[in-house]
């Protein structure tokens, strides 16, 4: 797919991996990038001037992804503003942080949350974008992680590895549903060097980043640059890609 002339949407676009990819979409040429956030007005903005700078027309919009009014309407004023949609990011995201063998402390609100999040939320942008995206031949990039195939060491909870693996078929069913007008690919990055991460380890962030990157081939953590561009990647170079998950992960799931 070349981006000129093309109309992204990427949700949690305003911090971490979602803000690195709003960035990669903007230097690759896109037209339009819509910025979704919940709560980080003032960071969409910071992204949105940067995108401007780029020589890029940015759209921010609050949505959140549990409501499919909220996401409904946000496909609206995309297709007002833009008159189409070419790609979806569905990077919005939620975790809790829990210790894999702590059970009883999983509760029916944290599973709730986290799967209405994480996997039913990008359910509803597919289902909201499906139409517009099929009538450029667009495609979808969902945001999954290692932790929905292996158990990390990292991992931040059980609902989260659960969710992110679901994400991971549904991905798979989605291309199928999809096919042919609209692609469906997902990403499953590792341990990710993110503000996300730095404030959940606080002091010891760069200890826990540098034990989890000597184990990984590549001997470092990801960092939000190295996921938006795979994502860029699977968009501009997977014209004959569809219903896959690309591990960037450094080589840790070879061992």
């Amino acid at each position: 797919m070349e981006l000129a002339g093309r109309i992204a949407l990427v949700t949690g676009g305003a911090t971490g991996i979602g803000r690195a990819t709003v960035l990669h979409l903007a230097r690759a040429g896109a037209a339009g990038i819509v910025i979704n956030y919940r709560s980080s007005a003032g960071d969409a903005e910071k992204v949105a001037n940067d995108v401007r700078g780029l020589g890029g027309e940015p759209l921010c919009i609050r949505a959140d992804v549990r409501s499919d009014g909220e996401i409904r309407a946000m496909m609206r004023q995309i297709h007002s503003r833009f008159g189409r949609l070419d790609v979806l990011v569905n990077n919005a995201g939620v975790t809790h942080w829990v210790p894999l063998a702590d059970l009883e402390s999983l509760t029916d609100e944290i599973w709730d949350e986290i799967f209405d999040v994480d996997l039913k939320g990008a359910f509803r942008c597919a289902r909201a974008a499906a139409s517009m995206l099929a009538e450029y031949q667009g495609m979808i990039i969902n945001v999954a992680s290692l932790s929905g195939m292996q158990a990390p060491a990292t991992i931040s909870s059980l609902p989260y590895g659960a969710a992110k693996a679901a994400l991971i078929h549904m991905t798979r069913l989605l291309a199928v549903a999809l096919a042919p007008r609209v692609r469906v690919n997902a990403v499953s990055p590792a341990f990710t060097d993110t503000k996300w991460l730095r404030d959940h380890f606080g002091d010891a962030y760069q200890q826990t980043a540098a034990r989890a990157g000597s184990h990984y081939p590549l001997r470092r953590v990801g960092t939000p640059g190295d996921i938006a561009a795979a994502i860029l990647g699977l968009i501009t170079g997977g014209d004959f890609v569809t219903g896959q998950t690309l591990l960037i992960d450094g080589g840790v799931s070879l061992s």
